[in-house]
């Protein structure tokens, strides 16, 4: 016959029906062992962790249980690895564990539970109680098919309702259980396990002498019927009962100060005082929560009345007649009842010097009256009956309309070991059960709102498990619509946390969608007193830490969430303020093209700032702005630049005009060069070379007429040799006829038998006419003046001379800089007339200002030169400024190195 479907025992269902009080004395003195207690011996602490490793393999057998089948190989490869860790100890002595509310305890090793930080041990606990197992024992003689029945016949018991109507006396049903394991160990031969077996204990003297007293008093039918079964208790039993419990305590209260003679009287007194029935009824919890060995009369006493209590809610919720809204009530008005029954009484007791220490301590409370006196421990108490409940009444509670009175504790239990579970349906109920929690938001009861606005703060870890990859939208929303409407200041700064942390959620997984559903729903919120709440919460929800995410998100080298410029579009200057810092540091320019994408994507808000920032006084963030508008849209540093430049530093303004000679576009280009042409005169001299070189390549002709003043000398600011050979240069470029006549005389005119102009300016002449006249020698100079692929992406500025490799690298000198730079040597390995590549082991950065001597035999070339690009072991320079000998130097050295 299989264990499923074994019929209960004749014997079962006697006992299930009647209780008789006879039978009651005779096993409780059968219990109680009356020997002087001896020192137990000292538990190891290896001791502990090889039971505690058993029972959690044990717990994690029973589990697989409701995942495989029964000979699934991971269920029987855990069914080995069981049997091995509690035969390992059951072999030397028997193991016995007591199944108490909180936890497991095991004789050997003392009263204590056993450690269980992640919560299994508890998790067996209530597994082996709802299966009717108070006490589990393993012997010597424990066999892996015996453990196998075992764990079967466990989950046939959580199946097995118990016989009769719902609402049963604890005893009754306590004594079917027992049958009920009994009948079933029998048939199936188990002899290696015992369960819920009698054994001798050591109890308190104070403890046996109550107990006898009460076997005194109601040991006996008062019909003198002793076969009469104890009644079901109803309120008022029970009631009466734990006002018995608290007064007969009261005696054994160190406070009180009393003698044992005094002590025995005073609980005969309470007795008498009491009814017949409900002396039995305490009788009879007492048999159905025996003491543990060494439990203390204090701490047996107030377990006996949290048993007594949850044992009647639990009959009371499976009958109907109490509601999940009312279980906390109801044990808060237990808690009332022993409270006030164990107040000390101010009236003497019998004795000689007993008067005045009974009235020393008249209206003290006893060490139970606190303790049910205190709140947090009636909470405590309704998340036990909430946790040891059924799993499918629980189940019905949690999925309904009052789920919201249900302790948090319970719930996020509850849902931890449908998370766990593995399965895809307990996932799904875990969800679903969060769901309906949240939307008890909108209950009409303030003491609900306020009650699941908290419990969604705890649950919040649970919550980010059991959607690991957007959370749902019904969330956030119910919450942000409660939140708008919630009066309440408790309920909404809970709520206001809530969904501070759904933010948080959102924002770590990249959901920025959701976030910004967040976001954009407080910010839409009526802008007065009443909702100033809100404004709070969405400025909390962008700080400094939580916006560094998005940020760094846009950046990345991947596309660009939708969301991201929308959100970050919201406060334009701190987001240029990130993106300053970031051009500072050593990658900034790597991470240049993604700013310019974010920053096109958002558009004006940002632009528009950027643009004012051109005309700043702190050069970061001037430096950082031409950067920005350079990359993202040149238009508007091109319309700022004519207006700022005056105001900029010379490295500013060369960072300006180089990053403005990028653009390939011809239209660009021209621009440019135009804007040049009109602010000449008020540029620093270094600069003005690359922008007249920039006039040149773009054949700017209306610049023509500035460029002649300029290359004749006659431009009161611009007389620097230099400049005046570039703009020379730049006439031949555009090919300007109306110059030729200009240069003529540059080129041919004397002062005397001497030339009136140095030689390099003339050299620069007659370069500049073979170009607009397109002499013979017009070849050689536009090889040196028209390089090939001038505005490839691979330089900082586009090339304005060719530059010509030489057959073996110059030697180079490159001066102390005023930063601490010491002075060093570098190997010229190409160069032209505008500049040169450089190698050297000294660390360039783009815009360094270089003081150069570049050795070709026993020439030197002296210049002034400007870092554009860097790479490893270099970089390339441009020459911003040299005298008219050493332009000459230069210009002869390229002229001999090109090629044929």
């Amino acid at each position: 016959m299989s264990v499923r479907n074994s019929p209960l025992s004749e014997k079962s269902r006697r006992v299930a029906q009647a209780t008789p009080a006879a039978s009651a004395v005779h096993t409780l003195t059968k219990a109680i062992s009356f020997h002087q207690p001896h020192p137990p011996a000292a538990a190891e602490d290896g001791k502990i962790e090889n039971v505690h490793r058993a029972l959690l393999n044990f717990y994690l057998l029973l589990r697989s249980g409701r995942l495989y089948d029964a000979n699934h190989p991971k269920r029987l490869e855990m069914l080995e690895a069981t049997y091995d860790a509690l035969h390992k100890i059951a072999a030397r002595d028997k193991l016995e564990v007591r199944v108490e509310r909180d936890g497991l305890a095991v004789s050997r090793l003392g009263a204590a539970h056993l450690p269980d930080t992640r919560g299994e041990i508890q998790a067996l606990a209530l597994m082996l109680r709802q299966a009717g197992i108070r006490r589990l024992t393993f012997t010597q003689m424990l066999g892996i098919e015996e453990l196998n029945i075992l764990a079967e016949l466990i989950k046939v018991s959580l199946m097995t309702p118990e016989p009769g109507p719902a609402k049963i006396p604890g005893g009754v049903a306590r004594a079917w259980r027992d049958e009920w394991w009994a009948a079933h160990l029998a048939e199936q031969r188990v002899e290696g396990i015992l369960i819920n077996n009698q054994v001798d204990r050591k109890v308190d003297t104070l403890l046996t002498s109550l107990i006898a007293a009460l076997v005194a008093y109601g040991g006996n039918s008062p019909r003198g019927n002793p076969e009469e079964a104890i009644r079901l208790p109803g309120l008022e039993d029970l009631n009466a009962t734990l006002t018995l419990l608290a007064r007969i305590t009261l005696p054994l209260e160190p406070a009180r100060g009393l003698s044992p003679e005094e002590a025995a009287r005073a609980i005969h007194n309470a007795m008498e005082a009491a009814s017949h029935d409900t002396v039995r009824l305490l009788l009879s919890a007492i048999l159905q929560y025996s003491p543990e060995e060494g439990e203390l009369p204090q701490a047996y006493i107030l377990r006996l009345s949290e048993n007594l209590i949850l044992e009647y809610l639990e009959a009371e919720f499976a009958a109907g007649s109490v509601s999940a809204i009312e279980v906390l009530p109801a044990i808060n008005r237990f808690g009332e009842v022993l409270a006030g029954a164990g107040k000390f009484s101010g009236a003497p007791a019998q004795g000689n010097n007993s008067s005045a220490t009974a009235g020393s301590s008249a209206g003290v409370g006893s060490s139970l009256a606190a303790m049910w006196a205190a709140e947090n421990y009636r909470r405590q108490l309704a998340t036990r009956f909430w946790l040891e409940l059924a799993p499918r009444e629980r189940s019905a509670v949690l999925r309904g309309p009052e789920v919201w009175s249900v302790p948090v504790a319970a719930i996020r239990e509850t849902l931890g070991h449908l998370a766990d579970a593995g399965a895809d349906a307990p996932r799904r109920e875990a969800r679903h059960i969060v769901l309906n929690y949240a939307q008890r938001l909108e209950h009409e009861d303030s003491q609900a709102r306020r009650a699941v606005a908290a419990g969604l703060n705890e649950l919040c870890s649970i919550i980010e498990s059991l959607w690991p990859n957007q959370l749902p939208e019904d969330l956030s929303r119910g919450a942000l619509k409660a939140l708008e409407t919630e009066r309440n200041p408790q309920a909404a700064a809970s709520l206001a946390g809530f969904l501070d942390s759904l933010s948080r959620i959102a924002l770590m997984r990249g959901d920025y969608s959701g976030f910004e559903t967040i976001l954009l729903a407080l910010e839409l919120a009526p802008a007065d007193r009443q909702h100033s709440h809100l404004a709070t919460l969405a400025k909390r929800l962008v700080g400094q830490e939580r916006w560094l995410l998005p940020m760094d998100a846009a950046l990345a080298n991947r596309a660009l969430d939708p969301a991201l410029p929308r959100l970050l579009e919201r406060d334009p200057d701190r987001l240029l303020d990130r993106l300053t810092t970031l051009l500072a540091e050593a990658r900034g320019l790597e991470m240049l093209p993604a700013m310019a994408r974010l920053i096109r994507t958002i558009g004006v808000p940002v632009l528009s700032v950027l643009e004012t920032r051109l005309y700043e006084a702190r050069p970061q963030r001037v430096t950082a702005a031409i950067r920005l508008l350079a990359a993202a849209d040149p238009d508007r540093l091109l319309r700022g630049f004519t207006r700022a430049l005056s105001g900029w530093e010379w490295n500013m303004q060369d960072l300006a005009v180089s990053e403005l000679s990028r653009p390939a576009s011809a239209h660009g280009a021209q621009t440019a060069a135009y804007l040049f042409s009109t602010v000449l005169t008020t540029a620093h001299p270094l600069v003005v070379p690359m922008m007249i070189d920039q006039i040149g390549l773009a054949r700017e002709r209306s610049a023509v007429p500035q460029l002649m003043e300029i290359a004749s000398g006659e431009n009161a600011i611009l007389r620097d040799q230099f400049v005046r050979i570039k703009a020379i240069e730049a006439l031949g470029r555009i090919r300007a006829i109306e110059a030729i006549e200009l240069l003529h005389a540059l080129a041919e005119q004397r002062s005397g038998i001497a030339y009136a102009e140095p030689s390099g300016l003339r050299a620069a002449a007659l370069d500049a006419l073979a170009m607009i006249e397109d002499k013979p020698t017009s070849a050689s100079v536009r090889a040196t003046f028209d390089a090939p692929d001038a505005n490839t992406a691979l330089f900082a500025t586009p090339r304005r001379y060719m530059r010509v490799p030489l057959d073996a690298p110059l030697r180079a000198q490159v001066g102390a800089q005023a930063g601490g730079a010491q002075a060093s040597l570098a190997r010229v390995k190409t160069i032209s007339l505008g500049g040169a590549y450089l190698e050297s082991p000294r660390k360039f950065e783009v815009g360094d200002s270089l003081m150069l001597e570049v050795r070709s035999g026993l020439r030197k070339i002296h210049c002034t030169a400007i870092v554009r690009n860097t790479a490893p072991g270099g970089g390339g320079v441009e020459f911003v400024h040299m005298k008219d000998e050493d332009r000459t130097k230069l210009r002869k050295l390229v002229l001999r190195n090109l090629p044929d």
